[in-house]
């Protein structure tokens, strides 16, 4: 019976390195480990919280049909066929205060204009909601608002959306990187394995970020179709809209943003957690783990943790729940979670029945340590440097906008070849300030920016060389 087993796993192992490059064979472990973990959770985590009554579905019922929107309370339910942005973005924003939403992405119509053409759709004998923490509106935010409306002036309606050049070179990549996915299954053809994790984050960077913005094109269902340019190897754009869109675009680098605890309680990015400092060389394993798994974490592991809302033992809180209308956007997007998952699930279905369990796994895995890895420097790089994080009384003095600058660190702002391959997250500053303006027009408005800066002496971190730029953030996270 031994022999048995050992001839097994022997197997598997040698299944495993042949079907595998052998730069990925360090991950091993790492795979294991993790793929072992999810597949036991049922049972260690889900079925003793199921029996405790810790499990919690998402109810729609719940959910009050009200927007907050500078301390007023509103039923934007009417405005769901008519809203620009379509339904989509009123629906994933139900129940919270959206007041940063409603700041950031109306650039283009004046603020007392808006205010009093949404007035209609206040609550009138509602209680009056917390008004905002932060002020949203302040000279520096409106030079910048205004500096963008004079940059796109006289040309058409959809000028800041975006090119057309830019399309057509991201349709390119969409078809390409299906070709690939064609080439390595059905032809086994293992070369096409890193190029097909380099365009899936190509889509992501420059499709699927652009498209969860409604920066993409000016057409919404275009928008929540191209958010899923990058499957079957980007994330779950719904558990996406809730942790970008509506927590870390507004509470960058502050308790509600969720990036912040991703690789908890392996790696401490929020400072009041706790602390883990290891030697450098740990640390760099330790970071060569954690996000070679970025990808699937976002894909997998966050649809998971929000459709059952399951207390993690690891560190003891649910998914995202340091989001205070958690519980609406599950119940929100509880659908969108779960399809996505199974679409997901369905297209590896087709990968084991060409390649087989274990092949299959390898292959899929190596692709998601290339797209994320690329994934976890273009996003979160630019972040989790020291300077980016500001002491709390600080902060209470900034305003909005300032908050969004002073949370970045920006790094070759005027290279066309990093705007592009990033999608625009070289500049996250001005991204932040401007989320509704798609990536490809950041390096042209990025002189306007640095004078708005400059004007309202707000202080703009550009990385002097990329050498410093990635060094800063290993020197954080440690």
């Amino acid at each position: 019976m031994f022999s048995v087993i050992a001839s097994a796993i022997f197997d598997s192992f040698g299944t495993m390195f042949s079907s595998t490059y052998f730069v990925f064979w360090i991950y091993f472990p790492y795979w294991i480990a993790i793929l072992t973990a999810l597949a036991v959770s049922p049972l260690t985590i889900l079925l003793p919280q199921f029996l405790k009554g810790d499990l919690s579905w998402p109810n729609i019922d719940d959910v009050k049909d009200e927007w907050i929107i500078n301390g007023k309370r509103y039923n934007l339910k009417p405005f769901y066929d008519s809203h620009p942005g379509g339904s989509f973005a009123l629906r994933a924003a139900r129940g919270s205060d959206c007041t940063g939403l409603v700041e950031s992405y109306h650039i283009f119509i004046e603020r007392d204009v808006f205010m009093k053409m949404i007035a209609r759709f206040e609550i009138k004998d509602a209680p009056p909601a917390e008004p905002p923490k932060v002020v949203y509106s302040d000279p520096f935010y409106e030079d910048l608002k205004k500096s963008v409306r004079e940059h796109f002036k006289g040309q058409p309606r959809s000028a800041h959306k975006m090119t057309w050049l830019h399309i057509g070179l991201c349709v390119l990549a969409w078809v390409s990187m299906w070709v690939l996915i064609y080439l390595h299954l059905v032809k086994d053809q293992m070369w096409a394995i890193p190029f097909i994790g380099l365009l899936s984050w190509y889509l992501t960077g420059n499709v699927m970020h652009d498209s969860t913005h409604n920066a993409f094109v000016t057409t919404p269902w275009v928008n929540r179709l191209c958010s899923h340019a990058a499957f079957p190897y980007g994330v779950n754009v719904a558990g996406w809209q809730i942790q970008h869109v509506l927590s870390h675009h507004i509470y960058t680098n502050e308790e509600e943003d969720v990036d912040l605890y991703h690789y908890e309680p392996v790696m401490f990015l929020d400072r009041s957690s706790g602390s883990w400092s290891l030697s450098p060389a740990f640390h760099a394993l330790r970071l060569v783990y954690m996000l070679s798994s970025s990808i699937p974490h976002l894909a997998l592991v966050v649809p998971y943790g929000l459709a059952l809302h399951q207390i993690d033992p690891a560190h003891g809180h649910r998914m995202y729940d340091r989001v205070k209308a958690i519980n609406s956007h599950r119940a929100e997007l509880r659908w969108c979670l779960i399809g996505e998952a199974l679409c997901l699930f369905g297209f590896y279905g087709i990968v084991y029945s060409y390649q087989g369990l274990l092949k299959g796994i390898c292959s899929q895995m190596s692709i998601y340590v290339i797209s994320s890895y690329l994934f976890g420097f273009f996003t979160q790089v630019s972040h989790l440097q020291e300077e980016c994080f500001v002491e709390p009384k600080k902060r209470e003095e900034l305003s909005f906008a300032m908050r969004q600058v002073k949370s970045s660190m920006d790094f070759a702002a005027d290279s066309l070849f990093w705007g592009h391959f990033s999608g625009g997250l070289n500049t996250q500053a001005l991204h932040h300030c401007l989320p509704g303006i798609s990536a490809m027009h950041l390096r042209a408005l990025y002189p306007r920016f640095r004078e708005v800066c400059r004007k309202h002496n707000v202080e703009l971190k550009e990385a002097p060389s990329l050498g410093e730029f990635v060094t800063g953030f290993v020197t954080f996270c440690n």
